[in-house]
């Protein structure tokens, strides 16, 4: 990071930090969405950083609380409107880069887990960068691989698939099956990049097919607990 705000303030350019940790949820994104007053969004990290850029990039154009344009929670549709967005996974896991949607969490009684959701949600640019999970613990490794290869076998059985899914479905989970195990115990730079290849198609697929009832699960789980995705 500091290389990087050495570069932007070379180039004129300024750059402000925003923490998030675990899921987003819509205090957080509508705190940062708010104060929000640059023309670029840039989300380092996890799916949920990610997430976290996209739902933030969105609701500084759309404007009042994110809760309004949530699936299944919200009663106004998403405009796709947002500001210029650049992702950048440090996990190969949920394939955010790739998918038009945001997961919003509230955790509790009354809780809830779910999208903000429009095509315009897309990063413009995702910049996949294996180096850049080589620090990554081997639990987190494990925890975003299941999950890569969780979306690419729903991808690959959903009725909303087609023969590209398919195709991309056989690529992710021959490549992540040759290498999940290797990036959990020894980390290295091929299995980095092989699971970020499976993380991304993973994200494609999803975008396109869909997923099924164990992602399903996840929604009702994750709005009344606090566990991972």
């Amino acid at each position: 990071m500091n290389e990087l705000e050495k570069g932007l303030a070379a180039e004129g350019l300024s750059l402000r930090r925003y923490p998030v940790s675990g899921e987003p949820s819509p205090e957080v994104v509508d705190r940062i969405a708010a104060s929000l007053e640059a023309d670029v969004v840039v989300a380092i990290g996890g799916g949920s950083a990610i997430d976290a850029g996209k739902a933030v990039a969105a609701m500084a154009e759309e404007g009042g609380s994110i809760v309004d344009y949530l699936e299944e929670v919200g009663t106004k549709p998403p405009t796709g409107r947002r500001r210029f967005l650049v992702a950048v996974p440090t996990t190969a896991g949920t394939g955010s880069e790739a998918t038009a949607n945001a997961v919003i969490s509230r955790v509790g009684a009354s809780g809830f887990k779910k999208s903000l959701r429009h095509e315009g949600y897309i990063p413009d640019i995702a910049l996949i960068d294996p180096e850049l999970a080589l620090d990554c613990p081997p639990a987190v490794t494990a925890a975003s691989g299941l999950d890569a290869i969780t979306q690419l076998l729903e991808g690959f059985v959903s009725t909303g698939g087609n023969p590209l899914t398919d195709a991309l479905g056989r690529s992710g989970l021959a490549t992540a099956g040759r290498s999940f195990s290797r990036a959990v115990h020894e980390g290295d730079l091929i299995a980095r990049s092989a699971m970020a290849y499976a993380a991304y198609l993973s994200g494609v697929i999803l975008a396109i097919a869909g997923l099924g009832i164990v992602h399903g699960i996840a929604s009702p789980l994750g709005g009344a607990y606090p566990v991972p995705h």
